[in-house]
Protein backbone atom coordinates (compact mmCIF):
# COMPACT_ATOMS: atom_id res chain seq x y z
CA UNK A 1 0.00 0.00 0.00
CA UNK A 2 2.95 1.96 0.82
CA UNK A 3 4.37 1.83 -2.51
CA UNK A 4 0.74 3.21 -4.51
CA UNK A 5 0.53 5.66 -2.31
CA UNK A 6 4.07 7.30 -2.99
CA UNK A 7 3.26 6.56 -6.43
CA UNK A 8 -0.02 8.49 -6.53
CA UNK A 9 1.62 11.33 -4.67
CA UNK A 10 4.75 11.16 -6.65
CA UNK A 11 2.59 11.46 -9.62
CA UNK A 12 0.67 14.74 -8.70
CA UNK A 13 3.50 16.13 -7.25
CA UNK A 14 5.30 16.24 -10.85
CA UNK A 15 1.84 17.30 -12.33
CA UNK A 16 1.31 20.36 -10.16
CA UNK A 17 5.49 21.29 -11.06
CA UNK A 18 4.58 20.79 -14.89
CA UNK A 19 1.34 22.63 -14.45
CA UNK A 20 3.06 25.18 -12.59
CA UNK A 21 5.95 25.87 -15.43
CA UNK A 22 3.56 25.76 -18.02
CA UNK A 23 0.89 28.71 -16.15
CA UNK A 24 4.10 30.83 -15.82
CA UNK A 25 4.76 30.74 -19.69
CA UNK A 26 1.20 30.70 -20.66
CA UNK A 27 1.00 34.53 -21.96
CA UNK A 28 4.66 34.12 -23.67
CA UNK A 29 4.23 34.42 -27.49
CA UNK A 30 5.92 30.97 -29.03
CA UNK A 31 6.03 30.50 -32.42
CA UNK A 32 4.58 27.54 -34.01
CA UNK A 33 7.81 25.59 -35.24
CA UNK A 34 9.31 26.26 -31.66
CA UNK A 35 5.93 25.00 -29.81
CA UNK A 36 6.54 22.14 -32.22
CA UNK A 37 10.08 21.39 -31.24
CA UNK A 38 9.16 21.76 -26.88
CA UNK A 39 6.15 19.25 -27.76
CA UNK A 40 8.91 17.08 -29.79
CA UNK A 41 11.33 17.24 -26.85
CA UNK A 42 9.11 16.55 -24.16
CA UNK A 43 7.75 13.06 -25.97
CA UNK A 44 11.42 12.48 -26.59
CA UNK A 45 12.31 13.36 -22.76
CA UNK A 46 9.09 10.57 -21.82
CA UNK A 47 10.42 8.04 -24.09
CA UNK A 48 14.16 8.39 -23.13
CA UNK A 49 13.12 7.54 -18.93
CA UNK A 50 10.90 4.70 -19.95
CA UNK A 51 13.76 3.46 -22.24
CA UNK A 52 16.29 4.16 -19.46
CA UNK A 53 14.38 2.74 -16.45
CA UNK A 54 14.17 -0.59 -18.26
CA UNK A 55 18.23 -0.47 -20.25
CA UNK A 56 20.28 2.08 -18.58
CA UNK A 57 22.83 1.76 -16.62
CA UNK A 58 22.45 0.91 -12.92
CA UNK A 59 23.66 3.63 -11.27
CA UNK A 60 19.98 4.94 -12.15
CA UNK A 61 18.73 2.66 -9.61
CA UNK A 62 17.94 5.51 -6.60
CA UNK A 63 15.94 7.91 -9.39
CA UNK A 64 13.73 5.02 -11.53
CA UNK A 65 10.58 5.99 -9.69
CA UNK A 66 10.76 9.68 -10.59
CA UNK A 67 12.09 8.88 -14.40
CA UNK A 68 8.78 6.41 -14.62
CA UNK A 69 7.08 9.41 -12.72
CA UNK A 70 8.15 11.79 -15.47
CA UNK A 71 7.49 9.00 -18.30
CA UNK A 72 4.05 8.98 -17.00
CA UNK A 73 3.48 12.75 -16.90
CA UNK A 74 5.15 14.29 -20.08
CA UNK A 75 3.85 11.52 -22.63
CA UNK A 76 0.18 12.32 -22.21
CA UNK A 77 0.74 15.71 -21.87
CA UNK A 78 2.61 15.71 -25.20
CA UNK A 79 -0.07 13.57 -26.74
CA UNK A 80 -2.70 16.35 -25.63
CA UNK A 81 -0.97 19.47 -27.05
CA UNK A 82 -0.45 17.54 -30.36
CA UNK A 83 -4.31 16.70 -30.33
CA UNK A 84 -5.05 20.34 -29.29
CA UNK A 85 -2.58 21.87 -31.93
CA UNK A 86 -4.63 19.76 -34.30
CA UNK A 87 -7.82 21.25 -32.93
CA UNK A 88 -7.04 24.44 -33.41
CA UNK A 89 -5.70 24.19 -37.08
CA UNK A 90 -8.63 22.55 -38.19
CA UNK A 91 -11.40 24.46 -36.25
CA UNK A 92 -8.95 28.39 -36.70
CA UNK A 93 -9.22 28.98 -32.63
CA UNK A 94 -6.87 30.67 -30.40
CA UNK A 95 -5.35 28.72 -28.27
CA UNK A 96 -6.62 28.99 -24.44
CA UNK A 97 -4.33 27.94 -21.61
CA UNK A 98 -7.39 26.48 -19.66
CA UNK A 99 -8.38 24.07 -22.30
CA UNK A 100 -5.06 22.63 -23.27
CA UNK A 101 -4.50 22.41 -19.84
CA UNK A 102 -7.33 20.70 -18.90
CA UNK A 103 -7.32 18.00 -21.85
CA UNK A 104 -3.75 17.40 -20.56
CA UNK A 105 -4.91 16.62 -17.16
CA UNK A 106 -7.66 14.04 -18.84
CA UNK A 107 -5.18 11.99 -20.49
CA UNK A 108 -2.77 12.18 -17.40
CA UNK A 109 -5.00 10.49 -15.52
CA UNK A 110 -6.49 8.24 -17.95
CA UNK A 111 -2.75 7.19 -19.06
CA UNK A 112 -1.86 6.82 -14.69
CA UNK A 113 -5.32 5.05 -14.45
CA UNK A 114 -4.63 2.41 -17.31
CA UNK A 115 -0.51 1.88 -16.48
CA UNK A 116 -1.98 1.01 -12.79
CA UNK A 117 -4.43 -1.22 -12.79
CA UNK A 118 -3.09 -2.84 -15.88
CA UNK A 119 -0.02 -4.23 -13.83
CA UNK A 120 -2.31 -5.34 -11.34
CA UNK A 121 -4.28 -7.91 -13.57
CA UNK A 122 -2.49 -10.84 -14.20
CA UNK A 123 -4.60 -13.04 -17.55
CA UNK A 124 -3.84 -16.47 -18.50
CA UNK A 125 -2.08 -17.14 -22.03
CA UNK A 126 -2.90 -20.14 -24.19
CA UNK A 127 -0.62 -21.50 -26.84
CA UNK A 128 -0.81 -24.96 -28.30
CA UNK A 129 1.90 -27.11 -29.65
CA UNK A 130 2.10 -30.16 -31.36
CA UNK A 131 4.82 -32.82 -32.22
CA UNK A 132 5.60 -36.43 -33.74
CA UNK A 133 8.03 -36.76 -30.53
CA UNK A 134 4.72 -36.55 -28.24
CA UNK A 135 2.96 -39.79 -27.58
CA UNK A 136 0.32 -37.94 -25.02
CA UNK A 137 -0.87 -34.44 -24.25
CA UNK A 138 0.75 -32.44 -21.09
CA UNK A 139 -0.82 -29.19 -19.53
CA UNK A 140 2.44 -27.03 -18.55
CA UNK A 141 2.17 -23.41 -17.00
CA UNK A 142 5.14 -21.39 -17.91
CA UNK A 143 5.49 -17.98 -15.74
CA UNK A 144 8.25 -15.40 -15.58
CA UNK A 145 9.16 -11.53 -14.04
CA UNK A 146 6.73 -12.07 -11.00
CA UNK A 147 9.17 -9.50 -9.27
CA UNK A 148 7.21 -10.16 -6.04
CA UNK A 149 6.52 -7.48 -4.15
CA UNK A 150 8.47 -5.22 -6.42
CA UNK A 151 5.66 -3.61 -8.41
CA UNK A 152 2.58 -5.61 -7.33
CA UNK A 153 0.48 -6.31 -4.16
CA UNK A 154 0.62 -9.70 -2.60
CA UNK A 155 -3.50 -10.37 -3.00
CA UNK A 156 -2.50 -9.97 -6.91
CA UNK A 157 0.45 -12.73 -6.52
CA UNK A 158 -1.97 -14.83 -4.39
CA UNK A 159 -4.58 -14.83 -6.94
CA UNK A 160 -2.86 -15.56 -9.77
CA UNK A 161 -1.18 -18.33 -8.24
CA UNK A 162 -4.65 -19.93 -7.19
CA UNK A 163 -5.61 -19.23 -10.47
CA UNK A 164 -2.54 -21.79 -11.95
CA UNK A 165 -3.46 -24.64 -9.21
CA UNK A 166 -7.14 -24.31 -10.87
CA UNK A 167 -5.52 -25.11 -14.06
CA UNK A 168 -4.32 -28.42 -12.43
CA UNK A 169 -1.20 -28.41 -14.41
CA UNK A 170 0.68 -31.51 -14.89
CA UNK A 171 4.17 -29.14 -14.54
CA UNK A 172 4.97 -25.56 -13.79
CA UNK A 173 8.02 -23.88 -14.73
CA UNK A 174 9.29 -20.55 -13.19
CA UNK A 175 11.68 -18.83 -15.45
CA UNK A 176 13.00 -16.31 -13.34
CA UNK A 177 13.04 -13.17 -11.39
CA UNK A 178 10.05 -14.45 -9.91
CA UNK A 179 12.01 -12.37 -6.45
CA UNK A 180 14.53 -9.25 -6.56
CA UNK A 181 16.21 -7.45 -4.45
CA UNK A 182 12.62 -5.55 -3.09
CA UNK A 183 11.15 -8.53 -2.19
CA UNK A 184 10.79 -9.11 1.35
CA UNK A 185 11.95 -12.50 3.18
CA UNK A 186 8.10 -12.81 4.41
CA UNK A 187 6.83 -12.12 0.68
CA UNK A 188 9.66 -14.77 -0.61
CA UNK A 189 8.28 -17.43 1.76
CA UNK A 190 4.43 -16.96 1.29
CA UNK A 191 5.22 -17.39 -2.59
CA UNK A 192 7.00 -20.77 -2.36
CA UNK A 193 4.97 -22.06 -0.07
CA UNK A 194 2.23 -21.07 -2.39
CA UNK A 195 3.51 -22.70 -5.29
CA UNK A 196 4.88 -25.59 -3.49
CA UNK A 197 0.85 -26.66 -2.59
CA UNK A 198 -0.08 -26.12 -6.38
CA UNK A 199 -0.38 -30.09 -6.48
CA UNK A 200 2.14 -30.75 -9.59
CA UNK A 201 6.10 -30.44 -9.72
CA UNK A 202 7.58 -27.37 -9.55
CA UNK A 203 10.67 -26.34 -12.00
CA UNK A 204 12.78 -23.48 -10.79
CA UNK A 205 15.41 -21.28 -13.01
CA UNK A 206 17.46 -18.19 -12.03
CA UNK A 207 17.09 -14.74 -13.47
CA UNK A 208 18.93 -11.85 -13.30
CA UNK A 209 17.33 -10.01 -11.04
CA UNK A 210 17.94 -13.50 -8.15
CA UNK A 211 21.54 -13.49 -9.44
CA UNK A 212 22.71 -10.15 -9.85
CA UNK A 213 21.84 -7.98 -6.97
CA UNK A 214 23.28 -4.21 -6.24
CA UNK A 215 23.37 -4.18 -2.12
CA UNK A 216 24.55 -0.81 -2.45
CA UNK A 217 21.66 0.99 -4.11
CA UNK A 218 18.79 -0.60 -1.40
CA UNK A 219 18.19 1.62 1.30
CA UNK A 220 17.50 -0.88 3.80
CA UNK A 221 20.18 -3.90 2.37
CA UNK A 222 18.88 -7.29 0.69
CA UNK A 223 16.12 -8.94 2.82
CA UNK A 224 17.49 -12.32 1.90
CA UNK A 225 20.08 -14.31 0.66
CA UNK A 226 20.87 -16.45 -2.41
CA UNK A 227 20.95 -19.11 -0.04
CA UNK A 228 17.98 -18.44 1.95
CA UNK A 229 15.98 -18.56 -1.82
CA UNK A 230 17.39 -22.13 -2.36
CA UNK A 231 16.69 -23.09 1.08
CA UNK A 232 13.04 -21.61 1.07
CA UNK A 233 12.31 -23.69 -2.48
CA UNK A 234 13.40 -26.45 -1.27
CA UNK A 235 11.56 -27.06 1.84
CA UNK A 236 8.58 -26.20 -0.54
CA UNK A 237 9.39 -29.20 -2.69
CA UNK A 238 10.41 -27.23 -5.70
CA UNK A 239 13.15 -28.31 -8.01
CA UNK A 240 15.92 -25.73 -8.68
CA UNK A 241 17.30 -26.44 -12.12
CA UNK A 242 20.82 -24.65 -13.43
CA UNK A 243 22.04 -25.59 -16.03
CA UNK A 244 20.41 -29.32 -15.59
CA UNK A 245 17.64 -31.51 -17.35
CA UNK A 246 14.77 -32.92 -15.39
CA UNK A 247 12.60 -35.57 -16.67
CA UNK A 248 8.73 -34.31 -17.17
CA UNK A 249 7.02 -37.31 -18.92
CA UNK A 250 8.06 -40.49 -20.90
CA UNK A 251 8.14 -38.45 -23.75
CA UNK A 252 8.93 -34.92 -22.24
CA UNK A 253 12.23 -33.61 -21.08
CA UNK A 254 13.02 -30.25 -19.39
CA UNK A 255 16.66 -28.37 -19.37
CA UNK A 256 17.07 -25.32 -16.59
CA UNK A 257 19.57 -22.92 -17.88
CA UNK A 258 21.80 -20.89 -15.91
CA UNK A 259 20.92 -16.77 -16.66
CA UNK A 260 23.15 -15.35 -19.22
CA UNK A 261 23.98 -12.54 -16.63
CA UNK A 262 26.32 -14.97 -14.93
CA UNK A 263 28.84 -16.28 -18.19
CA UNK A 264 31.14 -17.94 -15.26
CA UNK A 265 28.40 -20.20 -13.70
CA UNK A 266 27.17 -20.68 -17.39
CA UNK A 267 27.87 -23.95 -19.20
CA UNK A 268 28.23 -23.97 -22.87
CA UNK A 269 25.75 -25.94 -24.61
CA UNK A 270 27.71 -28.66 -26.26
CA UNK A 271 28.80 -29.28 -22.67
CA UNK A 272 25.12 -30.28 -21.70
CA UNK A 273 24.17 -33.34 -24.01
CA UNK A 274 21.13 -34.48 -24.46
CA UNK A 275 20.38 -37.22 -22.45
CA UNK A 276 17.06 -38.00 -24.61
CA UNK A 277 16.83 -36.96 -27.87
CA UNK A 278 14.55 -38.79 -28.79
CA UNK A 279 11.79 -36.98 -26.44
CA UNK A 280 10.36 -33.30 -26.87
CA UNK A 281 12.47 -31.37 -25.30
CA UNK A 282 11.67 -27.76 -23.45
CA UNK A 283 14.30 -25.15 -22.48
CA UNK A 284 13.64 -22.69 -19.73
CA UNK A 285 16.16 -19.93 -20.05
CA UNK A 286 15.24 -16.41 -18.62
CA UNK A 287 16.62 -14.09 -21.23
CA UNK A 288 15.60 -14.93 -24.86
CA UNK A 289 18.87 -13.80 -26.30
CA UNK A 290 20.47 -16.95 -26.74
CA UNK A 291 17.57 -19.37 -27.76
CA UNK A 292 19.56 -19.98 -31.25
CA UNK A 293 22.93 -20.99 -29.46
CA UNK A 294 20.28 -23.39 -27.42
CA UNK A 295 18.96 -25.45 -30.55
CA UNK A 296 22.17 -27.37 -30.60
CA UNK A 297 20.12 -29.41 -27.56
CA UNK A 298 17.41 -30.30 -30.20
CA UNK A 299 15.64 -27.80 -28.51
CA UNK A 300 11.69 -28.03 -29.37
CA UNK A 301 10.29 -25.41 -27.32
CA UNK A 302 12.42 -22.51 -25.35
CA UNK A 303 10.47 -20.77 -22.31
CA UNK A 304 11.59 -17.50 -21.84
CA UNK A 305 10.96 -13.48 -20.08
CA UNK A 306 12.98 -10.97 -18.94
CA UNK A 307 11.82 -8.41 -21.59
CA UNK A 308 8.37 -7.57 -19.68
CA UNK A 309 7.06 -6.96 -23.01
CA UNK A 310 8.89 -3.34 -23.18
CA UNK A 311 6.86 -2.53 -19.90
CA UNK A 312 6.21 1.26 -20.82
CA UNK A 313 5.41 1.68 -24.50
CA UNK A 314 7.12 2.22 -27.00
CA UNK A 315 9.80 0.11 -25.28
CA UNK A 316 8.30 -3.00 -26.98
CA UNK A 317 8.65 -1.68 -30.30
CA UNK A 318 12.74 -0.43 -29.99
CA UNK A 319 13.18 -3.71 -28.42
CA UNK A 320 11.53 -5.50 -31.61
CA UNK A 321 14.57 -3.85 -33.58
CA UNK A 322 17.00 -5.50 -31.96
CA UNK A 323 15.86 -9.04 -29.76
CA UNK A 324 12.70 -11.11 -28.70
CA UNK A 325 9.64 -9.43 -27.46
CA UNK A 326 7.07 -10.91 -26.66
CA UNK A 327 4.95 -13.94 -28.36
CA UNK A 328 6.14 -16.94 -30.58
CA UNK A 329 9.21 -17.06 -33.14
CA UNK A 330 10.14 -19.41 -35.45
CA UNK A 331 13.45 -20.32 -34.81
CA UNK A 332 14.10 -23.19 -37.02
CA UNK A 333 12.17 -26.83 -38.32
CA UNK A 334 9.34 -26.86 -35.51
CA UNK A 335 11.69 -24.92 -33.02
CA UNK A 336 9.68 -22.18 -31.80
CA UNK A 337 10.81 -19.56 -28.81
CA UNK A 338 8.29 -17.96 -26.34
CA UNK A 339 8.74 -15.07 -25.18
CA UNK A 340 6.38 -14.31 -22.12
CA UNK A 341 5.52 -10.48 -21.25
CA UNK A 342 5.99 -11.49 -17.72
CA UNK A 343 3.52 -11.36 -14.91
CA UNK A 344 4.66 -7.90 -13.38
CA UNK A 345 7.35 -5.36 -14.14
CA UNK A 346 9.86 -3.57 -12.85
CA UNK A 347 10.32 -1.19 -9.85
CA UNK A 348 7.18 0.88 -9.94
CA UNK A 349 3.32 -0.25 -10.40
CA UNK A 350 2.78 1.07 -13.70
CA UNK A 351 2.99 -0.55 -17.32
CA UNK A 352 1.64 0.32 -20.67
CA UNK A 353 3.12 -1.76 -22.42
CA UNK A 354 1.68 -5.30 -22.97
CA UNK A 355 -0.41 -7.31 -20.25
CA UNK A 356 0.88 -9.32 -17.60
CA UNK A 357 0.53 -13.06 -17.88
CA UNK A 358 1.29 -16.48 -17.39
CA UNK A 359 1.68 -18.95 -20.33
CA UNK A 360 -0.79 -21.66 -20.24
CA UNK A 361 0.59 -24.30 -22.84
CA UNK A 362 -0.72 -27.26 -23.88
CA UNK A 363 1.13 -29.81 -25.66
CA UNK A 364 -0.17 -32.54 -28.22
CA UNK A 365 1.17 -35.77 -30.46
CA UNK A 366 0.86 -34.67 -34.29
CA UNK A 367 -1.93 -36.19 -36.04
Amino acid sequence: MKLFLFWALAFVGVQCVLTFVQFRLRKKHVKKSVRAILIAAKALTAVACGVLVLAGPVFFRPVQPLMVIVYAVLLPDAAAEIVYCIYLAVRKRTRKFAAVKALSLCFGVLFFVYGTVNMEIIRPDEHIYTSPKLTQAHKIIFVADMHVGSAQNMYTTENMIAAIRDEKPDAVILGGDITDDYTEKEELETTYRLFGEIGAPVYFVFGNHEIVQHEKYMKDGLHYTEAELIETMRKNGIIVLADEYALLADDLLLLGREDAAVPALRKAIGDLPNPGPEKYLIVADHQPTLAKDNLAAGTDLQLSGHTHGGQLFPNGMFLSLFSYTRGDYKLGDGQTLLVSPGACGWRVPFRTESHCRYEVILLEPAE
